[in-house]
């Protein structure tokens, strides 16, 4: 897999400050991150993943889930001998940062979710669309490139041309559309999101600090996620950002890199789910299936 990393000059970080790993989002890059990362990376180490069928890490042919995505990251992170680290995700990354929870218990001392996957219901409905017909799968040759393209203007993140061109490449590589099918189809069917932080909340041990952050226009997950984040974690810390997409890491720049800093660096509370709190929709295992049923009354 291939990752970027930043250090402060000298290589030694701050007494206090501990490494930060970013996950990036759905077809996009580490390079995602570099409005973020240089600032973060003058005084503690910064660890920036191209998640695995993205950029220029591998194309596996495997799942593409989220807890596969989970466990081969927490594999890498074992790689690089950091016992205790601050995990920030965005979008799908931060999906994918609820499952590390799971795999490196007590390991992350604080959790950023940046319009994150896996906190409410609802996407965006070609998202779905795609995921629930496969026409991802069949017409990956010509809109990876080309669709990325055009998708980095619709979906705004501030890309410049070159940045643009960079997500064009990587994701016209052969591979890359069976990564977006897979990861998309396991991801979401045409109901919307298919996992919620809550299905698995009780396999977590004690949460660390939470901030969550959102553009209050995001045309990919609603900000009304974020609104409803209290409703599951008491004592997490939400922040939105007006006239902002999908992309604050990138947008609000000089909003959200201050409020990121406060937490990072800040004593804070600890949160912790609230008692009988659900996921919007019943966990796969536990949905109403006529073909289960029969299944069960054939064994």
């Amino acid at each position: 897999m291939h990752w970027e990393k930043w250090s402060p000059q000298g290589g030694l970080e701050q007494p206090g400050k501990r490494p930060a790993i970013l996950l990036h989002g759905l077809a996009d890059t580490c390079r995602t991150w570099n409005h973020i990362a240089p600032v973060l990376g003058r005084d503690r180490h910064v660890y920036a993943l191209d998640l695995p069928g993205h950029g220029d890490s591998s194309r596996y042919d495997s799942s593409y889930d989220v807890h596969w995505y989970g466990e081969l990251i927490a594999e890498w992170i074992r790689s690089l001998d950091v016992p205790d680290f601050d995990l920030m995700g965005h979008s799908l990354g931060g999906g994918i940062a609820m499952r590390v929870l799971l795999e490196r218990p007590g390991r992350v001392h604080r959790l950023v979710l940046v319009a994150a996957g896996g906190l409410g219901l609802e996407a965006a409905m070609p998202l779905r669309l795609a995921a629930s017909t496969g026409l991802l799968r069949i017409a990956a040759p010509v809109l990876m490139g080309v669709g990325t393209q055009v998708g980095a203007k619709v979906l705004g993140g501030n890309f410049n041309a070159h940045e643009r061109r960079h997500l064009a490449e990587v994701n016209a590589r052969p591979g890359t559309g069976r990564t977006l099918e897979r990861t998309l189809r396991n991801g979401l069917d045409v109901k919307g999101q298919r996992e919620h932080i809550m299905d698995y909340a009780h396999r977590m041990g004690e949460l660390p600090p939470v901030a969550v952050y959102w553009g209050d226009d995001d045309p990919v997950l609603p900000v009304k996620h974020a609104e409803r984040v209290h409703e599951y974690i008491e004592g997490a810390i939400v922040r939105r950002y007006p006239n902002v997409g999908h992309y604050p890491h990138r947008e609000a720049v000089p909003e959200m890199l201050p409020d990121l800093l406060r937490f990072l660096d800040e004593p804070q509370k600890t949160p912790r789910f609230r008692h009988k709190a659900r996921a919007p929709r019943a966990p796969e295992e536990a949905r109403f299936s006529l073909w289960r049923r029969f299944a069960e009354v054939k064994a």
